[in-house]
């Protein structure tokens, strides 16, 4: 046999092995889609469409995440909310619950503890005006049974902007949640009088509007997202700008002391259209980003461990305005998944990202936002996307292999529900915080473009049966719970862990 022929062997034999182990392992992680069924597609008559924000949050503490969809397109209509009946089964409720909130429409809203009850209130962001509907935003209180009561103060009555995102994170570290709302899409292309609405946080649902500073006039458009990008301990932000540069906004200790830092000057040489996701995508401790451009491609750069990037590749024909970072297999590593995407990308350990399996979204039209939420309480992180121009979408996760799960439910030493802001570090069990690094978590509002995960914390932990949970909350005290067993739901607060 010629030496081309042995060669042309080997290659078929190794690309059916190939195909048989990437069939098997794919077939161990299999996605379906369950909107329907499960009653959460929203509208479906072609004037009825128009879903953008997807958030997820146990709103009546019964220990299932609940969905909340914000909607517009061209009148004015009411947010979705579906609570979650168990069985993967849903009620929209978002009238009887007092949320839906008919305006002139809603890009981004936010699930935040806003009075550290222990109960999630929801801030919503209104885009367009209407005689009947003026676009302000508004505030509503969780009443403690999951219905809520308007409380908008009045200064935020006064603000008519075209809101995108909505962020909330505690900017001065004095234990409670402040409100960043992005004005505009356009960022750079926007009216110069266009400015960003920022409220302080005094307590008791009073706010007080800040109108200058770095966060009040950057050139924001369309997503934002609150994270420590360069690990220093409290909360930066970072904005989209459609029509410019990123807007990375380190935060100096308070709302109004912010510092707007120059992208190139820390690696970042791409833009962002839509939405910025970070996630600690190997495992090393810190956030690494991705962005999504108008070009419909996917930026990813690597932490270097000090604030600064490098560029690590770029996926093209993307679609949605944002990715999503989830361990989606339970091996303890980010999975990668572009909201609507045909096929998610499957992480191999060290941040460098695969073709995985199929995600059946046929007949999808322009998905925006992507959220995960363990839906159904069995290990395994399920997904949903919020869709313009036709159906949202709802797909469940049929993991079927013997990874380890550890789900971490946050509260804040001051009673903060999901504790945002915090740290969590998972180690296996025995190694005291100072073995390999299996998974680290940030504690956050929105994401992305109008995306927000279940604010409890999802971790897979491979084959690992017990590991050690250290949690950083942002006042800087530190709780460490070890030996804890895989395959269940912990409960942290504070200087104290307890289990559930």
């Amino acid at each position: 046999m010629s030496r081309t022929n042995s060669t042309m062997m080997d290659l078929s034999v190794c690309s059916i092995v190939f195909a048989f182990c990437t069939a098997a392992c794919f077939g161990q992680l299999v996605f379906t889609d369950i909107t329907l069924q499960a009653g959460t597609g929203g509208p479906t008559k072609t004037d009825e469409l128009g879903g953008h924000g997807v958030m997820f949050a146990d709103a009546d503490k019964d220990g299932l995440p609940d969905l909340y969809i914000t909607m517009i397109f061209d009148k004015p209509m009411p947010e979705l909310f579906f609570r979650n009946l168990g069985n993967n089964t849903f009620a929209d409720e978002g009238v009887s619950r007092r949320i839906a909130d008919f305006d002139g429409g809603s890009h981004g809203a936010c699930w935040a503890d806003l009075d550290n009850d222990g109960d999630y209130d929801l801030v919503n962001g209104t885009t367009w005006d209407n005689p009947e509907y003026p676009n302000n935003n508004n505030i509503f209180r969780n009443d403690g049974d999951g219905t809520f009561t308007e409380v908008t103060p009045r200064c935020m009555r006064r603000r008519r902007e075209e809101t995108r995102g909505v962020i909330c994170f505690d900017a001065d570290r004095d234990g409670d949640l402040d409100i960043f709302c992005v004005a505009g899409w356009k960022g750079s292309g926007d009216p110069k009088e266009e400015h960003n609405e920022i409220y302080e946080n005094k307590g008791n649902f009073n706010f007080v509007a800040l109108n200058s500073g770095p966060l009040h006039d950057c050139p924001a458009g369309q997503g934002a997202t609150d994270t420590d990008y360069d690990g220093d301990g409290d909360v930066d932000v970072i904005a989209c700008n459609r029509e410019g540069d990123l807007n990375i906004l380190a935060n100096d200790g308070a709302l109004d002391n912010f510092t707007r830092i120059d992208p190139a000057s820390i690696g970042i040489r791409h833009r962002a259209y839509g939405g910025v996701t970070t996630g600690d995508i190997d495992n090393d401790g810190d956030l690494d980003m991705i962005l999504v451009d108008a070009a419909e491609s996917g930026h990813l750069y690597s932490n270097s461990g000090n604030g600064k990037f490098t560029f690590i590749r770029s996926f093209s024909k993307v679609d949605g305005y944002m990715a999503g970072l989830a361990d989606l297999d339970n091996d303890t590593d980010l999975d990668l998944v572009f909201a609507g995407d045909k096929r998610i990308h499957l992480n191999d350990g060290s941040g460098n990202f695969s073709p995985g399996p199929a995600v059946p979204v046929s007949g999808i039209n322009d998905p925006r936002a992507i959220a995960f939420a363990d839906i159904d309480n069995d290990g395994d992180l399920d997904f949903a996307v919020g869709v313009k121009r036709s159906r949202n979408w709802l797909v469940r996760n049929d993991y079927t292999a013997n990874n380890k799960w550890l789900k971490a439910k946050l509260i804040s030493p001051g009673g903060q529900a999901g504790a945002f802001g915090a740290k969590v570090r998972i180690y296996p069990a025995g190694t005291g915080g100072k073995g390999p690094l299996l998974g680290f978590r940030e504690a956050r509002s929105n994401y992305g473009y109008l995306g927000q995960d279940d604010p409890v914390l999802h971790f897979g932990l491979g084959r690992y049966r017990s590991v050690d949970v250290v949690v950083v909350f942002l006042d800087g005290s530190v709780v460490t719970t070890t030996a804890v067993e895989a395959n269940q739901v912990i409960t942290v607060k504070g200087s104290s862990a307890r289990h559930k």
